[in-house]
């Protein structure tokens, strides 16, 4: 079964489309204006980034109270760069599936992953329950879709057997043919299930290009 990717989410409207990326913040940065911007987007975490938008690290309101706040710090004289993170990071690519990205977030005890794109551009910051969230929805959306194949699956037989039965009582044909008309409505919920099985097979197939 082909995996949804997390590139896919943004196609599907699960996670939302940023055209001009996360909130990230340059390596020369003060940290007393990444905090005033956390407090403003009710933020904790944000990714570094180069001029090129190339992935450098990560800072966080926790990096801050330990690497800062602790040692008695001025924020305004501090850079991004001074006290971000740069090893055992969470990222993954656009074309990674979704389960690849919450183990990464949970081996590298993480609360976001960085989503790069193929050129190895930051385009997204994602937190576990973004996640969770995506995982729910699409849940849903299979739960709709096999309800309405269910529903069609179960209309097709009724109306063959009580055209068959209602042709049979004003004996418009020979009761000969209600065999063939069950026959063939038996015939109908079979090809209907196979059906319903691959299209749940097949349902990362119906994401937009």
């Amino acid at each position: 079964m082909k995996k949804i990717t997390i590139g896919d989410l943004v196609k599907l409207g699960i996670i939302e489309e940023r055209p001009m990326g996360p909130t990230r913040f340059l390596p020369t940065t003060a940290v007393s204006e990444i905090a005033s911007n956390f407090k403003e987007k009710n933020i904790g975490s944000a990714p570094i980034v180069d001029m090129e938008d190339n992935f450098l690290g990560v800072l966080s309101e926790r990096d801050m109270a330990i690497k800062l706040v602790a040692e008695g710090r001025d924020s305004d004289l501090v850079e991004a760069k001074e006290i971000m993170r740069t090893e055992n990071l969470a990222h993954a690519y656009e074309h990674h599936t979704i389960d690849y990205a919450i183990e990464q977030i949970k081996e590298k005890n993480a609360r976001h992953i960085t989503i790069l794109s193929d050129d190895k551009k930051v385009i997204n910051f994602l937190s576990l329950r973004d996640f969770l969230v995506a995982g729910l929805e699409i849940n849903k959306n299979l739960i709709n879709k096999q309800s309405k194949i269910v529903r069609l699956q179960l209309l097709i037989p009724i109306v063959l057997i009580s055209a068959a039965v209602f042709m049979y009582v004003f004996n418009l044909f020979d009761s000969k043919y209600l065999y063939i008309i069950l026959s063939f409505t038996l015939l109908t919920v079979g090809i209907a299930t196979v059906i319903t099985a691959k299209k749940d097979v097949d349902y990362d197939k119906t994401i937009p290009n």
